[in-house]
This record gives structure tokens, C-alpha cells and sequence, in this order.
């Protein structure tokens, strides 16, 4: 693994576990939930993208996550990643935590499909001997039948827009 792809994962990483590991008092649920996307995410491969597609008419409105609501929205739909409900449980509780700062280097989207939150997907941004360089992560969909289709235009939304100002974009998946 390159040793940028490497860093931009141990950052996201680190900032995604910070919401628990820096809280006062996490609740045994949400550290349940952390190590389960840890686990989760020990298990995903990574690809250098060398040329992004522009984006076709797509069946998403996107919407970065900035406020609570959509961060419980973000939670709902990424949690479905897990069959199981006690997990998935553990999941909710462990996203919910996040808390955005103005100069996060991590931002999560929520794809709204006819009006209902259906897809997520993550931009995490780091510079690199001064040069932006970006991770795509978090990419999921809820269990429709058109689950694919959702994920493959988050995807294409996410790499569009990384593409604007990373000189850099490596997809995690």
C-alpha cells in the first residue's frame, strides 16, 4: 500500500474513532459500534484513481452532512451495512456521535433517493507535500433493489467532487 494511501487511512481512521476515544464517558454501545466499523473497515481494499468519469444524470440529491439530523440520517443508512440488529444498533449509536468542526478534514454526504436518505459516502482530505489528496470512503446504500445503481452514484458524486481539488484521490472499498 502506498504510504499516502496509508496515511489517509490511519487519518480517517483516527478521527472517525476520535468521537468515542476522546469522549468523557462513551457509552459501551457506541465503543461496540466503533470496533465493529474498525473491524469492518480492516477488511476493505483501496485503488488509486487516475481518471474520474463525470457523473450521469444521477437518481441522488446530495447533501453534506452538517447538522444532527443528517447525521442521524448518515447512521440509519450506513448502519444497514450490518445484518444484524444488535450491531446495527451499535452502529447508530456510535455515528451519532460525531461531531463536526468547521475545519475537519473529513466530510460524509447523505444521497436522498424520492425524498428518503438511501446512500452515504465520506470525502477525507489531507495535504501531501503541499498538494491535496483525498479518500473516498463510507460508500453504501440501503437494501433496495436499486442498491448498486445508489452506491455507484454516490461513488461517481464523491470522485467528481475530490477530483475538483485533490490532486490525489484514492477510493476505499
Amino acid at each position: 500500500m502506498p504510504l499516502i494511501t496509508e496515511k489517509l487511512i490511519t487519518l480517517k481512521n483516527a478521527w472517525m474513532a476520535s468521537h468515542i476515544t476522546d469522549a468523557e464517558f462513551p457509552t459501551p454501545l457506541s465503543e461496540k459500534g466503533l470496533h465493529l466499523y474498525q473491524l469492518a473497515h480492516s477488511e476493505l481494499s483501496t485503488q488509486v484513481v487516475d481518471s474520474v468519469i463525470s457523473p450521469s444524470e444521477s437518481s441522488l440529491t446530495f447533501y453534506p452532512v452538517d447538522c444532527h439530523p443528517l447525521t442521524i440520517r448518515y447512521a440509519l443508512v450506513y448502519s444497514s451495512y450490518w445484518q444484524q440488529e444488535e450491531q446495527q444498533q451499535a452502529l447508530v449509536e456510535y455515528l451519532t456521535q460525531i461531531m463536526f468542526e468547521a475545519d475537519a478534514n473529513a466530510q460524509l454526504y447523505v444521497g436522498f433517493y424520492k425524498g428518503k436518505p438511501a446512500a452515504t459516502g465520506m470525502i477525507y482530505t489531507d495535504l501531501d507535500e503541499g498538494k491535496k489528496v483525498s479518500l473516498i470512503s463510507d460508500i453504501h446504500a440501503l437494501p433496495l433493489p436499486n442498491q448498486t445503481q445508489l452506491m455507484q452514484d454516490m461513488e461517481h458524486y464523491l470522485l467528481a467532487l475530490a477530483h475538483q481539488a485533490s490532486t490525489t484521490i484514492i477510493l476505499q472499498k
